[in-house]
């Protein structure tokens, strides 16, 4: 399948840094997911559980579960991939899947999900797009799918974010946060919302019960990619009104929606288990969640600036020149990998 493009595919050398065996690597042609050269898969689920676990050792015990919460549109053997990655049978992971997916990627990833019980794909499915739109729906019916079960800390995903920590890493970091959210801090951007909508919980009609807030909520920005304590997401589901909320952000003229609600609810003090109280004239740097370089005010594709030599939405597409780096970094995410054919 890859025989040519893996020639120079050396990953302790990339790893490494050695800059000789990636020129080398990247000059042959760089190993690429396209639809015409895909592997024709077993898709029972013993050959399932093999390529996602068949070769490791057995599993230790965890102290704290995480839930992966990942919207998806794209390349079942992505998907595959990326959940042997971060696979345990103590973690939950749930999908949600783009309606315009092709027919493959929906019937694989259902198969998927009765092959393994911690692993749930929704029914419904959703009007995802570049604008992000529908994310933070199909992200928070995952969530209250999730509910019943016994996790500490879920991660929020989109299609092609790559996880860097082990699983085992990953349940040590729950345990050190215990019931603190890990998320960015930004002041959003008003192109990016209703700046004349009534932004009091009132206006949004926020609350379940009759507590009426009338202080007008500042509207903050982070990353779509955060690390929620489930004692957050649990409150959020008893006291808010949550679609009311979603409908709110969820402006279908606007682009980069998906960016602000999960941030503007931790950090607006609501009475919500696991808030914080902060700063509004403050940013606060990403820290823990998700690796990216940024390159902005610059045109989609080909880049200089990038080590990777490509670009997408301001951000480097993710190449064997980072690994390096990414081997290095303290964040859970690394965004983003790119296919072939990325259209979305």
């Amino acid at each position: 399948m890859f025989r040519y493009e893996s020639r120079y595919l050396n990953c302790t050398e990339f790893v490494n840094g050695n800059q000789e065996s990636i020129d080398s690597y990247v000059i042959s042609g760089r190993m690429r997911l396209h639809k015409d050269k895909l592997l024709d898969l077993q898709m029972d689920c013993d050959s399932i559980k093999n390529r996602l676990f068949g070769d490791l050792p057995p599993f230790r015990h965890l102290k704290r579960s995480i839930a992966f919460v990942r919207n998806i549109y794209q390349l079942y053997e992505l998907q595959e991939a990326f959940l042997s990655m971060t696979y345990h049978p103590g973690h939950f992971y749930c999908y949600s899947i783009d309606q315009k997916s092709d027919k493959r990627l929906k019937k694989s990833m259902r198969v998927l999900s009765n092959c393994l019980d911690n692993v749930i794909v929704l029914d419904k499915e959703y009007a995802f797009d570049r604008s992000g739109h529908k994310q933070d729906e199909a992200h928070f019916d995952c969530l209250e799918r999730l509910l019943e079960k016994n996790w500490s800390h879920a991660i929020i995903l989109q299609n092609f974010d790559l996880l860097i920590k082990t699983p085992e890493q990953l349940s040590d970091l729950s345990e050190l946060l215990n019931e603190t959210s890990i998320m960015g801090s930004d002041h959003a951007l008003t192109g990016r919302y209703d700046t004349n909508a009534d932004w009091t919980p009132a206006g949004m009609m926020l609350f379940k019960n009759d507590e009426i807030l009338h202080k007008k909520l500042v509207v903050r920005k982070s990353l779509n990619e955060v690390i929620l304590a489930k004692v957050f997401v649990q409150s959020i589901f008893e006291k808010l009104n949550l679609n009311l909320a979603i409908k709110r952000f969820d402006n279908e003229s606007l682009f980069g929606v998906d960016e602000m609600m999960v941030m503007t609810l931790y950090e607006n003090y609501l009475g919500l288990d696991g808030q914080v109280k902060v700063d509004f004239t403050d940013s606060r740097e990403d820290e823990l969640t998700r690796f990216t370089d940024w390159q902005f005010n610059q045109p989609d594709g080909p880049n200089t600036e990038c080590k990777s030599h490509w670009l997408r939405h301001s951000i480097c597409v993710l190449g064997v020149e980072y690994l390096q780096e990414i081997s290095k970094s303290p964040m859970v995410i690394g965004g983003e990998l790119l296919d072939e054919n990325h259209q979305n």
